[in-house]
């Protein structure tokens, strides 16, 4: 920790925002922030082998060919896509779907 660091309160990490690149084996590309890196590099060694759902894509682990950071930058000295600031999906509880099922299953016979 340098001088300027101890001053400011932030360490390195805080200070940096990261970039990083998911191929997939249909070449398929997705672009993650630093937080979803995280989450998705906990569920790999974690030895989930299924899929990490986020609001508008998800990533099936099976099929990840290359993860790797593709650019470190200043925190807003660049724009990650929209894509990249996603939370992870939380599912709707059980009680609330089948509650939600019911009412679809009366109103279709």
């Amino acid at each position: 920790m340098n001088i300027e660091q101890l001053v400011s309160g932030k360490s390195d990490d805080e200070r940096y925002d990261e970039e990083w690149t998911i191929v997939l084996s249909s070449k398929n590309k997705y672009i993650l922030s630093k937080s979803q890196a995280i989450i998705l590099k906990q569920e790999i060694a974690t030895g989930n082998r299924a899929t990490v759902m986020f609001e508008t894509f998800a990533i099936p682990i099976p099929y990840v060919v290359e993860f790797y950071r593709s650019r470190r930058f200043l925190k807003d000295t660049h724009q990650l896509p929209e894509t990249a600031h996603e939370k992870p999906y939380k599912p709707i509880p059980p009680e609330k779907w089948a509650k939600f099922k019911k009412e679809i299953y009366e109103k279709i016979g």
